[in-house]
């Protein structure tokens, strides 16, 4: 996966930002007030530290000039053909046999639930933050100074007591207008120097967002069967030989590569655009000269001789397992 900053002007960076220069560079997806209680309110800045790139979006161009086009639509009266004004429509929204017929004010009043902002909620202890709560990639929060003077001091003082009783602030998280809630958990994040005293991580909060009961299903697992020893430490072996440095510079998106090699000929008046090469595949050759025969052996240990990948899987058993008595079955007749 490639990853990119927030700004399109700034270059492709494989790590997330983590030093307070790097941080201010990007542009803050917004500014909010962090609201502390009913009389105590400062600013904070809501930072996106590391996002997926992808591809541009289309762009229609005007034939003859190679302009952008810009698209705008209108309402017509199907009976008359008149242009209709936005003042003219109304929404409507079917409730059983009834028919709400709702103004454009009202609609957007449905949608609004509070200003944006973070409101806090309650402090818990960190060790009630679990790995499944887990969503998607958190956000960074940093002090401004620009709705709100003093920020910053009171930011500190906030971090340094998290820091110290080891615990997260649970918030209501509104990002912009007319968008629904979050709930957040403000982590804090302690600033980390080098020996040099060069920064290396910045100190402030890492918001993360919480699962909401929605977010979470129940999945059906498939009958459990328990490995033997043997076959855990075969498998232990077989990781052990694959394992590697990870970089992730060194992994490409083969998508993005294919789509701006596709452009590279247009521009620069090429005949034939060059293949990407797809990183991600694993080199099966190198990998089979890793393992040798042990391959082999892992199959001979779990799998059944006459294994047929396409087929039905028939499971091995172990020598302490008795068959299962299977249940009678039971038909009932009506009587004549």
């Amino acid at each position: 996966m490639d990853l990119t900053t927030h700004s399109v002007k700034n270059p492709v960076h494989f790590e997330e930002s983590s030093k307070l220069e790097d941080l201010l560079q990007k542009v803050s997806l917004s500014r909010l007030k962090l609201k502390l209680n009913k009389d105590t309110v400062i600013s904070v800045g809501i930072y996106n530290l590391i996002q997926k790139a992808l591809k541009p979006p289309p762009i229609k161009l005007y034939r003859k000039t190679n302009e952008p086009v810009k698209t705008k639509s209108r309402k017509f009266n199907v009976n008359t053909g008149s242009l209709l004004l936005p003042s003219a429509t109304k929404r409507s929204q079917i409730y059983g046999s009834h028919q709400i017929i709702l103004e454009k004010e009202e609609t957007e009043e449905l949608k609004w639930f509070d200003e944006p902002a973070l409101m806090l909620m309650v402090f818990k202890p960190l060790v009630m933050l679990k790995e499944h709560h887990y969503l998607r990639p958190s956000l960074f929060t940093y002090p401004e100074e620009s709705l709100v003077s003093g920020s910053s001091t009171l930011f500190s003082a906030l971090l340094i007591k998290c820091l110290e009783k080891v615990v997260i602030a649970l918030c209501r998280y509104i990002p912009r207008r007319n968008i629904p809630p979050y709930f957040v958990a403000l982590v804090s994040q302690e600033e980390e120097l080098d020996d040099q005293k060069i920064q290396l991580t910045t100190a402030g909060f890492q918001l993360v967002i919480l699962t909401f009961a929605d977010d979470k299903r129940k999945v059906p697992f498939t009958e459990k069967v328990i490995a033997t020893p043997e076959q855990v430490d075969n498998m232990k072996a077989i990781i052990q030989k694959l394992c590697f440095t990870y970089r992730s510079d060194s992994f490409e998106n083969p998508v993005l590569q294919q789509h701006f090699g596709n452009l590279e000929p247009l521009i620069l008046y090429l005949m034939k655009p060059e293949q990407a090469v797809d990183l991600i595949l694993p080199k099966v050759e190198e990998m089979n000269k890793r393992l040798g025969s042990m391959v082999n052996e892992f199959k001979e240990l779990v799998y059944s001789p006459d294994y047929n990948p396409e087929g039905k899987i028939t499971k091995r058993k172990r020598n302490n397992e008795c068959p299962r008595s299977k249940r009678p079955k039971w038909s009932i007749q009506k009587r004549s």
